[in-house]
């Protein structure tokens, strides 16, 4: 098998010297077959110019650790390892690289014989012949079960935490506005009550009166509007619509440079949490946009489709969402989240944010260029089962 140096696009630059093969002292097939059958990880050879790009080699440690022979792998597609798992994002990545010819490296959840998952983070070069002929795919398989396996406890955790941290916000805003505001409420009528007699019988302290007054009922507004940014989203039917309505209104009094319209249809009735997540992530987009895209019009979007799904939207007119951050956010889809969560907590914690919240209520997010200009933010939650 003949190795050539490849661009970045899996071809060899024509500008590289003409390498001859065989190289002056590279070491034998018999020795090259020894040290990959040595090494504790899974590698397999592939080879696209034969139907369905089958599986040609595969080291011994495959075998040992997976628990098929070898004639149950030869001759097969690596798919075989997904099962009936196949709903998986990093498919698609994978997918494509290996129909463009391109060097991937994505995490998948494969099975052994005996049906015990393992994570698979599985990096797939090309292999070129002298001419530029695509020969051979060569994968190289790592165990990273552990790895994934923490990083669900630690989302797990961050789950328990953030439904905690929820939980103490609406009692917060509860007490908040039924305890204090009531409170806040009855002094403001006394002090109201108190002013129409000092009107009567001592115009001398209204104005006082007045002011105390006044400071009561801001006391009682203010109450309010901290009860509801702890917890804006009531639990009632079109709760989250009248939630958005309200951030659409005050985002307007609170910014003089972009206008945000509302566009908010009647939907399913979502779960709460749900409705709560969607409205933090609506949330943050806006505030995205306004802060970091120089955006005029921003447009909230809440809808259904004919199978129940709620679609919520977010459209700006801005300079767009950084490369670096689409990038770390694309990386998600290859399964290797550590590397992305981690660009994105660095260069997108908005984003990072959103995600993580449409994570928590099984929904799908996508963030996107609009071909008009600026940035699209789509939340897609399925319909309740």
């Amino acid at each position: 098998m003949a190795l050539s140096r490849a661009s970045e696009d899996g071809r060899p630059p024509p500008s590289l010297p003409e390498i001859v093969y065989p190289l002056p002292n590279a070491p034998e097939p018999e020795v090259v077959r020894h040290a990959l059958n040595a090494v504790n990880n899974l590698v397999v050879i592939t080879d696209p110019r034969l139907p369905d790009n089958p599986i040609v080699w595969v080291n011994d440690y495959f075998f040992t650790f997976t628990g098929y022979r070898r004639e149950e792998v030869i001759g097969r597609n690596c798919r075989f390892l997904q099962r009936n798992d196949r709903d998986q994002a990093a498919r698609h990545v994978l997918r494509d690289g290996i129909e463009g010819g391109q060097h991937v490296n994505v995490v998948l959840r494969n099975y052994k014989k005996d049906g015990t998952l393992f994570y698979n983070d599985l990096y797939v070069s090309p292999v070129y012949d002298e001419t530029g002929a695509l020969i051979h795919f060569i994968g190289v398989q790592n165990d990273a079960t552990t790895l994934e396996e923490a990083l669900q406890t630690i989302r797990e955790r961050d789950q328990q935490l953030y439904d905690l941290t929820e939980s103490e916000r609406e009692r917060f805003a509860m007490e908040l506005h039924e305890g204090l505001g009531q409170v806040l409420t009855g002094a403001a009528l006394s002090a109201s009550a108190h002013l129409r007699e000092l009107e009567r019988d001592a115009p001398a302290h209204v104005a006082s009166a007045q002011i105390m007054r006044d400071l009561i009922q801001r006391a009682v507004s203010e109450a309010r509007q901290i009860a509801q940014g702890l917890s804006p989203v009531l639990d009632q039917e079109d709760g989250l619509r009248h939630a958005l309505d309200d951030l659409s209104t005050s985002m307007n009094e609170a910014s003089e440079e972009a206008q945000v319209t509302a566009v908010l249809a009647e939907v399913p009735t979502l779960d709460p949490r749900a409705a709560r997540h969607l409205y933090r992530i609506a949330q943050e987009a806006v505030a995205n946009a306004l802060k970091h895209a120089d955006a005029e019009h921003i447009v909230i979007r809440l809808r259904d489709e004919p199978s129940g799904a709620v679609v919520l939207e977010i459209e700006d007119d801005g300079v767009g969402i950084p490369a670096s951050v689409v990038s770390a956010d694309q990386t998600l889809s290859t399964g290797r989240r550590v590397a992305a969560e981690a660009q994105l907590a660095q260069h997108g914690r908005g984003l990072y944010s959103m995600r993580f919240r449409a994570d928590q209520i099984g929904a799908t997010l996508t963030v996107e260029h609009r071909d008009e200009g600026g940035t699209r933010v789509r939340c897609h939650v399925a319909p309740l089962s």
